[in-house]
């Protein structure tokens, strides 16, 4: 039996660090959200090299005083909360009190801070679990950290990084979600001293324009309501107004970025008959509810939560939300020109009539199906032979019962091969014969003693698409546009197109970065020359994770698939004689063809199978 052991803090800490510091993104959001807890009106966040280099966190908050400081990095140490009823009604973003010992453990960092009440600043080194003294230093009112090398004495975790770009990426996502959450805060962000982000404090619609634009502004309703003690305000894209992943949607719970499903399904909903497929809404809205009526203590990075009630929670958000998608008269007081609402946090007392809330049956379909273990099981009674009773008998009687069944699963195998083989191919004594076109959209055959229906459409294209792909040459003289294509990307999607931009290169599309998040598309090649940039880049983008491993052949497969689907003979048009003629010797070579997107271009029926629906056979 093993001894139990005390961890010591060193190890602890490390432990800690897992859990809180994962990446640079998770330094620069803790920092940021103790800032804010600390009543700051202006914050200033600076990184170099994607923050594995250096992140530095400064604010003009109350600060910590110097007989304070030493506790600052101490592990389970916050001003936020002191007894444990606190945790029933959290109202500041950190309170675990891990952030600052967590981060000391893996790096090497400064604290320098000064309250209004002192004289000179303090400040504190430490370098891993090495922790230097307290000195003073000239400061001004607030905190300035900066962290140093990160995960300096943990190299393992040092190489589970992502590049620099990519973590300057998350870092970027995480200040616009702090910008959009907190329009009071004035905040500068610099990567590399470069400015990527700057806000100043002036309301929400001084924020949202920030980080997306004036032109997105226009995209959007402003909504403000209040429903069965929900509170919801902020920006929702309008009905024409789409995105092809999901990163541009933006919840904060009670000044808290989360991700919740409760929510996002209300809004998904309310946009359902609005959306094509593949085309996900647009949203950046503050949710605040009674604090007591939500924990958000859940989870340990905070960004899932737990609703005392789902149903009020959603009914709320959607019925608001579809009220204004679909104009109904309520919407005039949803909609509101006056974009420097506050955001606060209402306790107000969920209202007893939620009769126009969505509910949802939440009953287990399958709680009424009986299930047993009454089903027979499968048998080969016909390959089974007989069991002896002595054991070498036995051996060898199922040896010989395993090769019995296998020898029988080979012959059921050649027997589909073969009937596959008599469907996709011609015999040389089988001829094709065309007999008409069926519903203006199938060719129908007399192919031997069977028939043959053809998709008229999918055949075509399955033609266009061969062709294409085999006259394609990536090297083909490229055509300049008349005015060069810009593709505005949020920080995501920049770096997924940056990491991938070789392969849009090899399709011959001569395109470039262009200023912050965004690419230059100057010239195609001819065989794309027709081609939508913007369906191009949004098909791209849909589902960004599931599209790592993208190369130049896919992007040219689909661009060519679709090239070849829209010149195709379509369902409902007639076909001349000399299209009959090419389309026939094209089946002829292989009946069982697939269109560019996998439908089937031919189904064989036997002459067995027709005989057996009118009861020739039986």
């Amino acid at each position: 039996m093993k001894e139990i052991n005390i961890l010591s803090s060193k190890v602890f800490n490390r432990i800690a660090a897992g859990e809180v510091v994962e990446r640079p993104a998770s330094v620069v959001k803790e920092l940021v959200e103790n800032s804010i807890d600390a009543g700051a009106k202006e914050i200033v966040v600076s990184i170099i090299n994607g923050g594995i280099t250096s992140i530095s966190v400064i604010d003009d908050g109350f600060g910590i005083a110097k007989s304070q400081l030493h506790k600052a990095l101490l592990p389970h140490a916050t001003s936020k909360i002191s007894k444990v009823e606190d945790l029933d009604c959290i109202s500041t973003l950190g309170f675990r009190g891990e952030a600052l010992a967590s981060i000391a453990s893996v790096s090497k960092i400064t604290i320098k801070s000064k309250p209004n009440d002192q004289d000179f600043g303090a400040q504190i080194y430490a370098e891993g679990e090495n922790k230097g003294e307290i000195t003073d230093c000239a400061a001004t009112k607030g905190t300035e950290i900066i962290v140093n090398n990160l995960f300096f004495n943990t190299p393992v975790r040092a190489k589970f990084l992502k590049s620099e770009r990519s973590e300057e990426g998350e870092i970027t996502q995480i200040m616009a979600r702090f910008i959009l959450g907190h329009p009071e805060i004035a905040f500068k962000y610099l990567a590399n001293n470069n400015v990527v982000f700057q806000s100043f404090g002036e309301g929400i619609e001084s924020a949202f324009v920030s980080v997306y634009g004036v032109k997105t502004l226009k995209d959007c309703f402003f909504v403000n309501a209040d429903k069965n003690g929900v509170s919801i305000n902020g920006y929702i894209g309008k009905q024409y107004f789409s995105k092809p992943n999901r990163t541009y949607q933006t919840i904060f719970l009670n000044g808290r970025y989360i991700v919740d499903g409760t929510i996002s399904s209300a809004i998904t909903n309310a946009y359902s008959s609005y959306l094509m497929k593949r085309q996900y809404p647009f949203y950046v809205l503050n949710i605040n509810v009674p604090n007591e009526f939500v924990d958000v203590n859940v989870h340990p990075n905070k960004t899932q939560v737990r609703f005392m009630n789902n149903q009020v929670v959603y009914g709320a958000i959607y019925s608001v939300i579809s009220k204004v998608l679909d104009g109904q008269k309520e919407a005039l007081s949803i909609i509101t020109s006056d974009k420097t609402v506050e955001i606060e946090k209402p306790f107000i007392k969920p209202s007893e009539n939620t009769s126009d809330i969505v509910r949802h049956n939440n009953e287990n379909p399958f709680a009424k199906l009986d299930f047993n273990d009454s089903t027979p099981a499968i048998s080969h009674t016909n390959i089974k032979p007989e069991i002896k009773e002595d054991k070498t008998s036995e051996a060898n009687d199922i040896f010989l019962e395993n090769k019995a069944f296998i020898e029988q699963l080979e012959k059921q195998k050649q027997a589909e091969r073969e009937l596959k083989n008599s469907q996709t191919e011609i015999a040389i004594d089988e001829k094709l014969t065309y007999i008409g076109q069926g519903l203006k959209t199938f060719l129908i055959y007399e192919l031997g003693k069977d028939l043959l229906f053809v998709d008229q459409h999918a055949l075509h294209e399955r033609m266009l698409f061969d062709k294409l792909m085999a006259k394609n040459n990536l090297s083909d003289t490229c055509q300049p546009l008349l005015v060069p294509y810009i593709v505005d990307l949020n920080a995501i999607e920049y770096n997924f197109i940056l990491d991938k931009i070789w392969a849009i290169k090899e399709l011959g599309i001569d395109i470039e970065e262009f200023g912050d998040n965004s690419f230059k598309i100057s010239s195609l090649p001819i065989y794309l020359a027709d081609m939508n940039l913007k369906k191009f880049f949004d098909q791209i983008l849909i589902d960004i994770n599931s599209l790592k491993n993208i190369t130049a052949k896919d992007l040219l497969k689909e661009k060519i698939a679709q090239k070849a689907c829209k010149s195709a003979i379509k369902s409902g048009d007639s076909v001349t004689e000399s299209e009959i003629e090419v389309l026939t010797d094209y089946i002829k070579k292989d009946l069982g063809l697939k269109c560019p997107h996998g439908r089937p271009v031919a189904i064989r029926i036997t002459r067995t199978e027709i005989d057996k629906w009118f009861k020739r056979i039986v």
